[in-house]
This record gives C-alpha cells, structure tokens and sequence, in this order.
C-alpha cells in the first residue's frame, strides 16, 4: 500500500484512513513500533492527513520539530536521519538514490516481485534490504523524503544547523545564504548559544527571533577607524558575519579566536568596544622599526595591544601614491605561494607529511604584544602562518620578514614558488624580503640593524660563568612579561635559579621539585634557551662527560604537552640573530628528509615520554637517532611517567 498507493482509489482510500485515525480520538498512539509509525506517516502525507492527525504518532523525531506542522522543517530531519544511517551501514550497495529508483520500479510495475529478473540489480538490492530488519525503518524514510520532495517542490530544503544549549537546531531562514549556513554552524559550536522564549541569544543577548514559522536571519558588516591620530596605509578595517542585538541598532557582537567584542554605537567618535568584556580602542601604533603601524585594538586601561587575524577581517589597503598595489609587483595572493610540509597522522595510524599551501592553513588567532617591550610571542605555529597573512594583507614588509624569520625556525620545510611555468607567482619587494630572510642576497646592514633588535644575542656570552649568564636570562626572561603597577609580572626566584642550575649541571639524576615551582611556565623555557646559547660552561655541562650535545629532546607529562610546546614556541624564536636552529612541536618531524641529527646546528623537541618511546620503535627514525644518539640530550620532567 505504502508503496502502490498512486493505483488506488485516491478517495476512497482517503476515506478509509481518515476513520482510522478519528477513531483514535486525538490520543498518540500506543504502540512504539518504529516501522507502524513510519508507515503511518508516509500514509499521511501521501493522503493530504499530517496536518491534522500527526500528533496520533510515535515518532520521536516529531517531537523535536519547532513546528510540527512544517513539512520543510520535517524534511530536514528526514534527510539528516537518512544521512546518519548511511554513515553508520557498512554496505555500499544501499544508498538513498539506489532506494529511490527501486520505490519508482516498484510502484511503476505494481507488485514487488513481478517481472523482475533475478539477475536484476533491483533485485539483488531487494535480497540486501530483506536481510536486516534495520532496512525496512530505511526504506520508509527514503519513501517518507520522496513524498516531502513531492509537497515541498524541491528535492533539498535550505536551512541553518545551529546550536543550542548543547543540540542542535534547524532553522528555516527566509533569505537563505550558503556562506551564513556555513558560518552559523561553525559559530554556534564553537561559543555557547542558548534559547529563552524562542530568542537565540548569547550572554543574555538575544540575536535571533525564532518564533515565525521561517524567521530572518541576517549577519551584518561593522567598520572600525583608528580611534587615534595616527594614520597608516590600512585607511580601516571592517568585519563581517557580525551579529546584531535585536531591537538595537547600535549594538552588535563579533565572534573572533575564541573572543567576543561588543560593539556599541557606530559612530566613530561615540563608538565602544569590549573584549570579554575588557574595554579597548582600535589603533594604529608605532611599536619599533620592525613591527610599526599595524591596525590592532589596545586596552583602553594599559598600552598592551591584540592583534586579531580571521578571514572575516577586511582590510582597506590605500592604493594612492607609493601605497598603489603595482608598487609591490605581486599579482598573485602571496600566501598561495608558500607551501609548507606539515605532519599528520593517516587512517592507518602512520605519521605521514603532505604539503599544503598556507592559504589552507589559516585559522583565527589573538596576539597579544606587551608594552614596553612589544616583544612578539607566539604559542603554535599556527599564529605564526596568521601573522604572516596578516602582514601581505596590511602591505607590512618588515613584519613579514619578522614572522618569517620565526616561522622558519619552527618548520620542518618551506617552499618558495617564485615561478610556474612563464609566469612570475612571486616579485618585487616580496621576493627580496625572503631573499633577505634566507640570507641569500648582499648583505643589507640597514635591515640587518631593524631586525637583531627583535631578537636576544645570546653568543655574546659565551664566555661568561654559568651563575652570570643565568641571571643575564631571568633578566631577558622578564622583558617577555606584562608589565603592570611599575613591574614585570613574572621574575624568576632565587629557588628557581638554582633548580635550572641544578638541571644544567646535573650533580644528581634524579632531582625532585616542589609542586608549583614553575617549572613548565619558568625553567623549561630557560633551560631551552640555554641549551640555544653558545655559553661555553652550560654546554660544557649539557655534555654529561660525552660529546657536545646539538639536540634537546624535552619529555613532559601527556597533558602537559600541550603548555610545554606554547612555552617554548613563546620564549625560544627571537634569539640569536642569524642563527640556524630549530624548534620542533612533534618528535616524528624527524621522519622527514629535512630533519637531521648531524652537524652542529641546534634543534628541540617537544614531546610526552610515551609518544618518544614510539617513535623509537620506527626503524627510519632509528638509523637517524642511533649514530649520533651521544648528542641528544634527553631531558624528562616528571619520572613517575617511567
């Protein structure tokens, strides 16, 4: 019947239905037999009934319907149920389009089994759908989806999947937009929406009316202009997929790297922003030769400054005069490229590298910079490829050459595609400033004076004795702090002095530290920028009686990983101008070609003991490790991990 219905008596059948579901006297049905009310609802639909008599069904998925009566809101659910079992079965025969010819076979020949050859892929497929009970639920849904396509006249409803309070919900928007569906549902996981009296709302402001049947949801631009006198060649900024605060028109929210900005009043001169609620200014500063004049947002209460990078950051580049975009020779979006090996894990659980652009690799990320110093501190690379894209966008040549000096310190390979064929990809001031950064071009005292001061000689106390040189690092270490109330907020201690001491010379072991004694936060970044240095006694003690060590190996705590690699990536980039070396965030990067042991340039690595212990049990990392295995120095934090 289900499936024959068009060679019925229309009316009469209709009819007959119509008692049945009266008789039931607007009580839900008994019965939880998913197949019966299933069926019952293809029934419904079929004979013109849904309306009226969809609550007499047992059917969980209607409960969660905003509206009930909605067949585009029911036909989502349908197709997301669809899409759920297909990932769940294992057999690649039954698929939504192989069960929606069949349903149209058989209702064009009336019965089943007619006529068909048993050689047939129909009925092949009719043998799959007989042998497990779950197919006959699927069938059904599959018919359900074909007779909402009939009354909704379109084979795909278009819709936002947003969340709240932890599930799921399907709106059905008037004016429909791919690129807001696809921001909605990244969004709305990522921060904590919820739902009071059918408003969404976020933080107690509500952003959406819910209760139309098909409500309007728009996302909105806001602009912003420096809030100082200053001027740079970015004229301003805009960001757009903005929320707006129902019945406000001044009031706006911006969901960026994990933060929220409030936006009130858009006009320039009554304009107020907060992050997290924090109140700041959009600015464009002076902080040195090297970093000068890009847009950032400073707080209103210190000079620290946030630099935010997303893709949903407009910046609006002045073309006139030397700031014209032909000044810069690119044609061709210089992010695309530069391509970098990047390490993954495969579904067979085998760490493999494959290049990418670095326009794949963007992300959101916030940069704080600390005043006086405005050191530039980053925790993953990942900021690192963000400020890099950031610095092309602004037209910033010297802040790309300050990135890219840190972001090839802590990469396994770079690529350059200066040419593809007859076309030039990368020219003019982009390509000398990479030449510059590679050191392959003369020598260019002017560039090299603006960019050692971002960085800590520290070869220039090579000879100084331990006790000096671990006070000239606590003292470096506290220009890399925020500086509130007229001092550094951290300063390493006495105790903690003598315990990085204590590791350096390694008199014993084994050596036990006090819980909280900073040694993840304060000692691990120490100890690697003194295994950096050149300084002749700290190495002369990193020898253990051997060879002179060239390679770090730090083995921390499964979840401290994470916070061991941040400190690192933060404290162990700017030093030593010119100088190669490198900072690894996996032990497998020495599975790369690139990635060697012999010689004398100096690399760390970041990892816990049981993911070392694996990577040991690779042969191609073996034969790499085990003839200069007298070099690496293995460091561990926390033994009980033994």
């Amino acid at each position: 019947l289900i499936i024959t219905d068009r060679v019925f008596e229309f009316h009469y059948l209709k009819k007959v239905l119509e008692q049945i579901f009266s008789s039931a006297r607007g009580i839900r049905l008994k019965s939880d037999n998913e197949v019966l009310n299933l069926s019952l609802l293809s029934l419904m639909l079929d004979f013109g009934l849904y309306e009226k008599y969809a609550s007499l069904l047992n059917i969980h998925f209607l409960n969660s319907l905003k509206h009930e009566n909605d067949t585009r809101e029911l036909q989502v659910e349908v197709a997301n149920l669809i899409y759920e079992f297909d990932k769940k079965s294992i057999s690649d025969d039954v698929t939504r389009q192989r069960v929606e010819e069949l349903i149209f076979e058989c209702s064009y020949k009336f019965i089943v089994n007619k006529n068909f050859s048993v050689q047939s892929r129909q009925f092949k497929l009719i043998r799959i759908l007989n042998s497990d009970p779950d197919f006959q639920s699927y069938v059904l849904l599959v018919k359900i989806y074909m007779s909402l396509c009939q009354i909704n006249k379109s084979s795909e409803v278009d819709y936002y999947k947003v969340r709240c309070d932890g599930e799921f919900r399907i709106i059905i928007p008037q004016n429909y937009s791919k690129a807001t569906s696809k921001y909605l549902d990244e969004a709305t996981q990522l921060y904590t929406f919820s739902e009071r009296d059918n408003f969404m709302i976020y933080d107690d402001l509500p952003v959406f009316d819910l209760r139309p049947q098909q409500p309007e949801i728009n996302l909105h631009k806001v602009r912003f202009d420096s809030a100082t006198d200053i001027q740079s060649m970015v004229k301003y900024i805009e960001f757009s997929n903005v929320f707006q605060v129902i019945d406000t028109e001044e009031k706006f929210l911006i969901f960026v790297a994990d933060n929220v900005l409030l936006v009130e009043n858009s006009n320039r001169e009554e304009m107020t922003i907060r992050i997290n609620k924090i109140r700041v200014e959009m600015a464009a500063i002076f902080f040195n030769e090297a970093i000068s004049f890009i847009p950032c947002f400073k707080y209103a209460e210190s000079e620290d400054v946030v630099l935010f990078t997303s893709r949903n950051i407009h910046y609006q580049v002045s073309n006139a005069g030397q700031f014209c975009s032909d000044y810069y020779g690119m044609k061709h979006d210089l992010i695309e490229c530069i391509n970098s090996e990047e390490l993954f894990v495969d579904l067979n659980d085998e760490h493999v590298f494959k290049t990418y652009k670095l326009t794949e690799l963007l992300t959101e990320s916030k940069t704080v910079i600390y005043f006086p110093d405005y050191l530039l501190q980053v925790p993953d690379r990942k900021h690192l490829i963000n400020l890099l894209d950031l610095a092309v966008r602004v037209r910033n040549i010297s802040f790309f050459i300050l990135v890219l000096f840190y972001l090839r310190r802590g990469s396994v390979a770079l690529e350059y595609l200066e040419r593809e064929g007859n076309v030039r990809k990368i020219a003019g001031p982009w390509k000398e400033a990479i030449l510059y950064v590679l050191n392959r071009m003369k020598p260019n005292p002017h560039y090299d004076d603006i960019f050692e001061k971002q960085f800590f000689n520290l070869n220039e106390y090579k000879d100084e004795p331990l006790d000096d040189f671990i006070d000239t690092l606590c003292k470096n270490f506290t220009r890399y702090q925020r500086f509130t109330d007229g001092e550094y907020q951290i300063i390493p201690t006495l105790k903690q002095k003598i315990f990085l001491k204590r590791i350096i010379c390694a008199e014993n072991p084994l050596m036990f530290s006090e819980v909280g004694s900073g040694k993840t936060k304060v000692i691990l970044p120490l100890l690697c920028q003194t295994f950096l240095s050149d300084n002749i006694e700290a190495h002369k003690n990193f020898a253990r009686g051997g060879k002179i060590k060239n390679t770090l190996v730090i083995l921390v705590p499964e979840h401290l990983v994470s916070d061991a690699r941040t400190q690192v990536y933060r404290y162990c980039l700017n030093l030593n101008f010119r100088q190669e070396y490198r900072v690894y965030d996996d032990i497998f990067a020495l599975m790369h070609r690139n990635v060697k042991l012999e010689g004398s340039m100096k690399q760390i690595f970041v990892t816990s003991f049981n993911t070392f212990k694996k990577s040991l049990t690779y042969d191609q990392i073996c034969a790499k490790v085990w003839p200069y295995r007298e070099k690496v120095l293995v460091v561990a934090d926390e033994v009980d991990d033994f």
